[in-house]
Formats: C-alpha cells, sequence, structure tokens
C-alpha cells in the first residue's frame, strides 16, 4: 500500500505539534502497511526514500521552531521595553499635567478658604541634573513680602547709622525679621499661597514687620522692645494658626505618602511656634526689662527649623526667595547712597570726583552681588542644602551673616556719603569703619557659604593639582583682602591706612579689590574651558570627582541605601499613585538624586550644563 505524505504550503506552514504527530502517525501506517493479514513482510521500494525525506523535513521545521521561538524571544523583550518606556511617558505627562493644571487654575477653585495644597515640585521626582521648572518660583505676594522684609532690614541698618557702631540688639532686632522671612519662605516653598487664608496671613505679617521696624532704633529694655516682643509673638501666633490649618485637613493621610509627611511637618512646626508664642507673651508680661535679650535669644533660637525635617521644600522657589531678597537689599542700600546724595545735588550740580565717588559706590555694589553665590549655578546634587542637615544649618547661619554684614556697609556708606558731600567731616571715624568691616564681613560670609557647597575636581592628579591650585588662590585672596579691610577698620593698616583720608580712593580701592576677588572666582571655571579646548572630543579626560572642604559635606544617608531605596521607589512609583513616595521624600526630592551622583564619582565635565 502506498503511503502518502501531505506537504505543507509555504503560505500556511503547519504548527509543529501538527507536523510531528502527522510524521509518527505515517511511520505507523507504514510499518502496518508492510504486514500482511499472515504476517509477511511486504517490502515496498519507496520506504527507504520515505524515511529519508522524513528525516530531513524533520529537522527543517525544528530549526523554523527554533528560529520562531527566538522571534518571539526578541518581540517579548522588545514589548517590554515598549511598555517601560509608556509608562516613564505617562508618568512624565502625568508631571507636565499636574504643573499646567496648578498654572492654570482659576482662584475660586476650591473656594476662597480651599484646603492647603502641596506645591507639585514638591511631590514630583525630579530628573538627573534638573534645573528647569514648570512654575514662577516666587509669586507677586512674596515679592511684596521680601519688600516688606528688606524695609526692616534697612531699619535696623538706619539705627547702625544713628549709632555709628553695631550693638547686641541690632544684632538680634535683625535676627527677629529674619526669622520672620524664613517662616514665610518655608511655607511658600511648600505649599501653594493663592488661596485667601495665606494672602490674609501674609499681609498680616506684614503689617508686624512694619510696626515692629519703627521700633528698631529704641532700646531692648523700652517701650519699642516690647513692642517688637509684641509683633514678634504675633507672627508666631499666625503660623500657629496656619499650620494647625494644614494638620486638620492632613490629619487623616495615609502612611508612606506626602500627605503623611505633610502631617507630621505640620504638627512639628504647630508646636515649635506655639512653645515661641507663649516665650514672646511670657517675657513680655513677667521678664525684667534688662533680662530681654535672654527672651530675644530664646525665641530667635526657637524659630530655627531642623532643615528638611518631615518634609522637602521647592528647593528652586527656595533659592530663588533668597537670592531675591539679597538683591532687594543691595538694591535698597544704592538707592539710599542716592537719596542721601540728593538734598546736597538739589543745590549745586555734581562734579566729576562725585560722579567718581558714586560709580565707585555702584561698582562696589554690582562686585558684591557677582561674588554672592547664585544658586542657580550650582548643580542641586553639590548644594549644601541637600548634603545632610549639618551642613544646610551652617548654610543658613551664613545667609544670616551675609546679610547682616551687608546692612552695615550700607550703613557705612551711607555715612560715608554724607560726610563726603557734605565736606565738614563730621562722622569721619564710624563712616569708613563701617565701610571697611562691612566689606571685609560680606566677603567672609560669602566665602563660607561657597565652602559649604561640594566642588568637582578632575580625576587625573595634572589637572587635579590646577583645581585646586584655583580653588586655594580664590580662598587667600578673599582672606588676604578681607583682613586688609578689618585692619584698616580698626586703625592698623600700615601705610594703607593712608586711605582711609580720602573718601573717594578707599572706594575705589575696595572697589578695585572686589573686582579682583570676581577675576578670580572665575579661574576655576577659565582652567575647565582649557582643559576642555586642549582635549576637544575625548570625554576621557573630564572625568571628576565630588570634593567638599568642610567635614560635615558627607552624605548623611548611606549611599549603597540611597541607590537601593531609589530602584524600590522607582518601581513601587509606577504601581501607585503619583502621590505616594518613599522614604526619600522626607529629606528632599533632590537627595536620592545627589547621593548617586556622587557614589558615581567619573561624571563627564563636557555634559555639564551650567
Amino acid at each position: 500500500m502506498n503511503i502518502f505524505r501531505k506537504t505543507p504550503s509555504k503560505a500556511a506552514p503547519p504548527r509543529a505539534v501538527d507536523f510531528e504527530e502527522s510524521v509518527h502517525s505515517s511511520s505507523l501506517s507504514e510499518n502496518n502497511s508492510n504486514t500482511n493479514s499472515n504476517g509477511a513482510t511486504i517490502i515496498t521500494g519507496n520506504g527507504k526514500n520515505n524515511t529519508k525525506s522524513t528525516s530531513k523535513d524533520i529537522r527543517y521545521y525544528k530549526k523554523e521552531i527554533k528560529k520562531e521561538k527566538e522571534g518571539k524571544r526578541k518581540l517579548y523583550h522588545s514589548l517590554i521595553k515598549l511598555a517601560d518606556e509608556l509608562k516613564k511617558l505617562r508618568s512624565q505627562t502625568a508631571n507636565l499635567q499636574q504643573h499646567d493644571q496648578y498654572r492654570n487654575q482659576t482662584w475660586y477653585e476650591g473656594g476662597l478658604w480651599r484646603a492647603p495644597q502641596v506645591l507639585p515640585e514638591v511631590q514630583r521626582e525630579v530628573a538627573h541634573n534638573q534645573r528647569a521648572r514648570q512654575r514662577e518660583a516666587i509669586s507677586l505676594s512674596d515679592m511684596f513680602l521680601n519688600l516688606v522684609i528688606v524695609t526692616g532690614f534697612t531699619r535696623v541698618g538706619l539705627a547702625i547709622t544713628s549709632t555709628g557702631q553695631v550693638q547686641a540688639e541690632s544684632v538680634l532686632y535683625f535676627a527677629v525679621v529674619w526669622t520672620i522671612w524664613g517662616k514665610e519662605a518655608s511655607y511658600s516653598s511648600r505649599f501653594d499661597t493663592t488661596d485667601l487664608s495665606a494672602q490674609f496671613e501674609t499681609l498680616l505679617a506684614c503689617f508686624a514687620v512694619l510696626f515692629a521696624s519703627l521700633s528698631v532704633s529704641l532700646p531692648m529694655n523700652s517701650e519699642g522692645g516690647a513692642r517688637i516682643m509684641m509683633m514678634a509673638g504675633f507672627c508666631s501666633f499666625l503660623h500657629v494658626c496656619l499650620m494647625g490649618r494644614v494638620l486638620w485637613w492632613y490629619m487623616d493621610a495615609p502612611i508612606s505618602t506626602v500627605e503623611h509627611h505633610v502631617k507630621h511637618y505640620a504638627l512639628y512646626n504647630t508646636l515649635m511656634n506655639a512653645a515661641e508664642t507663649a516665650t514672646w507673651i511670657l517675657g513680655w508680661l513677667f521678664v525684667p526689662p534688662d533680662w530681654r535679650w535672654i527672651i530675644f535669644l530664646l525665641a530667635t533660637l526657637m524659630a530655627l527649623r531642623i532643615p528638611r525635617a518631615f518634609l522637602a521644600n521647592d528647593f528652586h522657589a527656595a533659592n530663588s526667595q533668597r537670592g531675591v531678597l539679597f538683591i532687594l537689599l543691595l538694591g535698597f542700600m544704592l538707592q539710599s547712597v542716592v537719596v542721601v546724595a540728593t538734598d546736597f545735588f538739589q543745590y549745586d550740580t555734581p562734579d566729576t570726583e562725585q560722579y567718581f565717588f558714586i560709580g565707585a559706590t555702584c561698582l562696589l555694589l554690582f562686585c558684591i552681588k557677582l561674588l554672592y553665590c547664585d544658586d542657580a549655578n550650582t548643580l542641586a546634587s553639590d548644594h549644601a542644602l541637600l548634603v545632610n542637615r549639618t551642613a544646610a544649618w551652617f548654610f543658613n547661619i551664613g545667609q544670616f551673616a551675609l546679610l547682616f554684614s551687608t546692612t552695615i556697609m550700607g550703613s557705612g556708606l551711607n555715612l560715608l556719603t554724607h560726610s563726603y558731600l557734605a565736606a565738614a567731616a563730621a562722622l569721619p571715624g564710624p563712616a569708613k569703619s563701617l565701610v571697611c568691616g562691612g566689606f571685609a564681613a560680606v566677603l567672609l560670609s560669602t566665602a563660607f557659604i561657597k565652602s559649604m557647597h561640594l566642588k568637582r575636581v578632575p580625576i587625573i592628579p595634572a589637572q587635579r593639582a590646577l583645581f585646586v591650585g584655583a580653588y586655594a588662590i580664590q580662598a587667600l585672596a578673599t582672606v588676604a583682602v578681607a583682613v586688609i579691610s578689618i585692619l584698616m577698620a580698626i586703625g592698623e593698616g600700615g601705610y594703607l591706612q593712608v586711605l582711609m583720608q580720602n573718601d573717594v580712593e578707599l572706594m575705589w580701592v575696595l572697589s578695585g579689590f572686589a573686582v579682583l576677588l570676581v577675576l578670580l572666582s572665575w579661574l576655576d571655571e577659565t582652567l575647565e574651558l582649557a582643559l576642555q579646548g586642549e582635549n576637544e572630543g575625548d570625554t576621557g579626560d573630564f572625568l571628576v570627582s565630588p570634593f567638599g572642604f568642610w567635614w560635615c559635606l558627607t552624605p548623611e544617608v548611606d549611599p549603597e541605601e540611597m541607590l537601593v531605596e531609589e530602584a524600590q521607589a522607582a518601581q513601587t512609583l509606577s504601581r501607585r499613585h503619583p502621590s505616594s513616595g518613599a522614604r526619600l521624600s522626607e529629606f528632599s526630592p533632590l537627595l536620592g538624586e545627589s547621593v548617586a551622583n556622587m557614589k558615581l564619582s567619573t561624571v563627564d565635565l563636557g555634559s555639564l550644563q551650567y
């Protein structure tokens, strides 16, 4: 009996299982066909050929099956990668939609007394080297508050101008105004401030700061000191109400979410503000006037907060607020100098020497602005606020010292301008001493703030030595100029003391020192550009590693632990609600990226954009 085998067509090849079954059945039928009913074997002529053809087809289809499996496996992996990319794109699109919704929301959305909303920047996870932000970092209300705060600073400066020296009362008064600004900035960099409750609280805080600034020229044991205590206690009570409202809205927040950290943050600040309010009230009612300085010092320390406690802030918005406050202070100082000079120029046209004096003052303030550590030019991963809490605390103290020393220098500039234009030397000594001493304090404060940030130096020893030498030259030059200014302020400047006899020469010498320091501050960037130009295209020559000058510039969380938690958080965010977060939300949305950069010390310097 002939055996017929069905040959599969090329258009529709049979499945591997069906082919094996057909081969098995054909083999059985071939064996059965070769044996008759009597048991005699019938040898057919095509049996051997069919067996050879069948074995060849089996090998061919096995190869086809293997190719098909490999193709399906590649397609499966491609689909997995595509699904991951779609998940990332969906998460990024959700953040953009959230930003757009926040920007375009109507003022009446949710009512005038709507619930406090956490800023989108606090909730989102910032990408590698992310600097761009989708929202204005500082609102007009915050700008107005900064104007009021700077008015309080300048009022303290006018008190220093009237006395001609820096007293402890001026330091404490300045600290009270600065802590009020710190509370307002802390809230506005974490929560939405467009609702009526936040706007009303900001307005009342502006009233309190303005009323308190009218009494900063009075002694602490007078009625003016009592009024400042009342206004400071009132501002603390405002934040008790504000944070209490946040606590009430987020009381039922689930664990392991950003809202849960918001609840703890609100509870902590409510208790601290309540204790500060009680300190101000009890000190005003029961403490003798001669001992009020203890209340001022204690309440000021209680107003300080642990950096990144329980809830991260909008890092870029907070940096913008610090920069705007400093620029406004410089602007008020320049305006004050011009106002002092205006009375003299009403009766006589300024001559060339007077133009040089005003120009030197403007140049000095502009160079101080250039020397100021602009946080926008600092990588978030290298910022002191995101390294650990100790570095962040020292960074805030450096900011206070910079603002106060700038105010002292502004007071000296007012006195120096008046004495120069009056040509009577009515107040010769204190003016020059305040200018030189304030300038030295500004330089040291700026250098201290810059030293709190991580530096990145090349790994190659020769290039590393160049960068370390550049940083050393900058530091030594800053210290040298500061020491010279201090010696001139206390009358021990030696032959440089002759500069104290001429106001115009003094201003131009200080401006020259400032210009020199600005040029030296660009030395590291010049070296970076030079090295890139010499080895263009060879990225291996631009590997850098982080370098911290102070002992506190080390991560407070183990890098290995941080990287593991980052991976777990990324997997969790793909399955949970976008508002959920891991332990990293307690510190900062940028902290994980910061430690990851520190561990991966081989960073391409050419890819870093400034």
